[in-house]
């Protein structure tokens, strides 16, 4: 099992080629759009269809044969190995390292590993367990969103305010992040979150000498 670590990328302007249009293909498609996402497979399930007749991805209706993987992952970021059948998905993953694309396979160990993902705005934490248990991965996260809550988004957006607020008065950084702290370990704040002036007032509280 190979070190892993965690990264954000930007993927609107990437391909995703995603081979298997079953269940964790499907999963897979909605994972990486808004991304110029490609679904090769010889049939694909009912959402995936709807998908493709909408424009969202790009469906490939054909059986995926080892010799034809290099000419159908040209041009990707990204290709993820979801077909169900282990040496196939084994081939495609090392087709792509060869190439220098990042793989994905969804029944062995590969270059990269999807995370499972809480998502509240542009707050993002992602799990992993390394590949070893995607079951453990989607209980974290489970917990994750019970015990988060959901004024992250809101919260993020008001660290965000008023950094750029303490920018004018807090020269020194070390500061201003004291004051983020701080911030964040008030109860009225977070109770005040859903009126926005309100939480901002609370929190400049906080930037007083």
């Amino acid at each position: 099992m190979g070190e892993y670590l965690p990264l954000f990328l930007e993927f609107s302007c990437k391909k995703v080629v995603i081979f298997g249009g079953g269940a964790v293909g499907e999963r897979k498609a909605k994972y990486f759009l808004p991304a110029e996402v490609v679904v090769v497979s010889p049939g694909f399930t009912e959402c995936l269809d709807a998908m493709g007749a909408d424009g969202i991805v790009r469906l490939e209706r054909r059986a995926v044969r080892e010799e034809d993987v290099g000419g159908l992952i040209e041009g990707a970021f990204l290709v993820v190995a979801a077909t169900g059948n282990k040496r196939l998905n084994d081939a495609i993953a090392r087709a792509a390292e060869s190439a220098g694309i990042l793989a994905n396979n969804a029944t062995g160990e590969s270059s990269a590993i999807v995370p499972s993902l809480l998502k509240r705005g542009d707050v993002m934490v992602a799990v992993s367990t390394g590949g070893r248990s995607p079951a453990l991965s989607r209980y974290l996260r489970l917990k994750l969103e019970a015990a988060l809550g959901g004024d992250l988004e809101r919260m993020a957006k008001l660290q965000e305010r008023v950094r750029e607020q303490l920018k004018k008065t807090i020269e020194d950084q070390k500061g201003r992040e004291e004051v983020l702290r701080t911030i964040l370990d008030d109860s009225d704040v977070w109770e005040a979150l859903k009126e926005e002036d309100k939480a901002f007032e609370l929190a400049m509280r906080h930037a007083r000498p």
